[in-house]
């Protein structure tokens, strides 16, 4: 059951100016980099509670009809569903099914999708390598994204960056007739930050 990104993101819960705060940059060296961490670390927070952080269109890819359709991600509401598309038995073709042979219910933060009462799915052409496709809206603006979530983004971001800094795994540097100095990282540094990421957003699960 593939679940594709359609149109992404345009606006992320953390801004540039919030990631470089996090990680005390001050110039703009490193811009790049950092833009590029922030859809990557909301991506990874998403993972966890298969939450949608950053609004996008998503197409949901499946191979046959259910009694009715959960959609596996949150949050989308009833407005959001914009079309369902399947392949006509008969005609092998590519169709979108009326808004009207369908009902779109809320169930907690995600909704499902059934058949109009006294009604069932139409046959598709399951030999088809897209059969029915589900396309709908998905996430928050970033305004209105929960804080501990954007902490979580943040001390991802942190995390990430921190895996290209050059002296994260350094042992010893040694320079004749100065000195040396020597970093010993501990083994749960690791894991610190993903566990604090995880433990922030695990009341986001639905």
């Amino acid at each position: 059951m593939p679940l594709r990104i359609a149109d992404a993101a345009t606006a992320y819960p953390v801004s540039l100016a919030e990631a470089k705060a996090q990680l005390r940059v001050v110039d703009a060296s490193n811009d790049v980099v950092i833009k590029a961490l922030i859809p990557a670390a909301t991506k990874l927070v998403q993972s966890i509670v298969q939450r949608v952080y950053a609004r996008q269109t998503l197409e949901w890819v499946l191979t046959s009809w259910r009694r009715e359709l959960l959609v596996p991600v949150a949050p989308v509401a009833i407005d959001d569903v914009s079309s369902i598309k399947y392949v006509d038995w008969t005609t092998q073709s590519m169709q979108t099914l009326d808004r009207a042979d369908y009902v779109v219910q809320t169930r907690g933060d995600s909704v499902a999708i059934f058949p109009r009462f006294g009604t069932c799915w139409p046959i598709v052409f399951a030999h088809s390598p897209e059969p029915i496709v589900v396309t709908f809206d998905a996430g928050y603006e970033p305004a209105d994204v929960p804080e501990n979530v954007k902490v979580a983004i943040m001390l991802q971001i942190r995390h990430l960056y921190s895996m290209g800094e050059a002296n994260l795994t350094l042992r010893r540097d040694l320079v004749i007739g100065v000195g040396e100095k020597q970093y010993e990282l501990r083994p749960e540094f690791a894991t610190m930050i993903p566990d604090a990421v995880t433990g922030l957003v695990l009341s986001e699960v639905w």
